[in-house]
């Protein structure tokens, strides 16, 4: 019998350091989602070992596709360009061959691994997109912290209010292909080395006038410094605001409720209560990193020095 639902495309890009995160979210958005809909979920990888792959994938049922999708190739295609730091991976830039290697799809959803989804996502997918690049929320990080707020202003040249987080995207694809953004990206990766978020800020300039903000709703960051002024529809447990390394983080309930439900909780469990002083203070140098390039790419943008 032939699908007559409607579908849902949904993009995650995964290694596998970060599979069990990845299960927690998909243990979230599955238990939300409406069998009213069909979920497709293409879990974008370079190398993702048989178990993990096995564990991912064997969370699908009547209503949710599950497929893993090899982009080696496309990384092949870029060779050294793609420019990494601390604990980002070459998975943070997946993001951008979507459209050219799911041609059949006008629209789709890109989600990080580190979420948890407290309602529906098809209620995301189907915001009114209209000809924008994309939809997204505002990047919390960049209202809340000045040096990161600045920055963006200085060196990107985006008002840190329409600076938006690229952890959760509605993708307008075929204006992707129509506007040749992979190309676009690949054109700008050879001339300028953003190194505070990297992709992110890729996306923000290559979007910029061209995207619909959401509301905060949308990618909540777990942290307690910016108030709840509307329903929380997707939690993001980013920077140091990890409950899988640190009791007390905020929605950390959430987190666990699903994480209870996944092959790694105990593994999950483990890598908190094991957290050492020593990767503790590992975490609070990287931020201090973060902070410096955040400085030092601002006075060079401030003394005229493309970045």
């Amino acid at each position: 019998m032939y699908n007559t639902k409607p579908i849902i495309p949904i993009f995650f890009a995964v290694d596998d350091n970060y599979a069990p995160y990845l299960a927690v979210a998909l243990r979230s958005l599955i238990d939300n989602a409406s069998p009213d809909h069909q979920y497709n979920i293409h879990i974008l990888i370079d190398k993702l070992n048989e178990q993990n792959t096995a564990n991912l994938c064997g969370m699908a049922n009547d209503h949710v596709h599950i497929e893993t999708v090899n982009v080696t190739n496309k990384l092949d295609m870029l060779g050294d360009m793609l420019h990494l730091r601390d604990y980002y991976t070459k998975t943070t830039y997946y993001r951008f061959f979507i459209p050219a290697l799911f041609p059949q799809y006008d629209r789709g959803l890109y989600l990080d691994c580190d979420i948890v989804v407290t309602g529906d996502i098809a209620q995301l997918y189907n915001v009114p997109l209209e000809d924008n690049i994309l939809a997204a929320a505002p990047e919390e990080v960049m209202r809340m912290v000045d040096v990161f707020g600045t920055y963006v202003e200085a060196v990107l040249e985006v008002p840190r209010n329409e600076y938006f987080s690229a952890g959760i995207l509605v993708m307008n694809l075929e204006k992707m292909r129509r506007v040749a953004l992979e190309e676009q990206f690949v054109d700008i990766l050879g001339r300028r080395t953003f190194r505070v978020t990297q992709d992110q800020d890729y996306l923000n300039v290559l979007c910029r006038g061209d995207f619909l903000m959401l509301d905060t709703g949308w990618n909540k960051t777990a942290c307690y410094d910016v108030s709840i002024d509307t329903p929380i529809n997707i939690i993001h447990y980013k920077i140091n605001w990890k409950p899988w390394h640190y009791r007390g983080v905020r929605f950390e309930e959430d987190f666990w409720h699903y994480a209870q439900e996944t092959p790694y909780a105990g593994m999950l469990y483990a890598m908190r209560d094991g957290y050492s002083a020593a990767q503790i203070a590992n975490d609070r140098q990287q931020y201090e990193n973060l902070v410096a390039l955040a400085l030092s790419d601002t006075a060079k943008a401030k003394e005229g020095i493309l970045v």
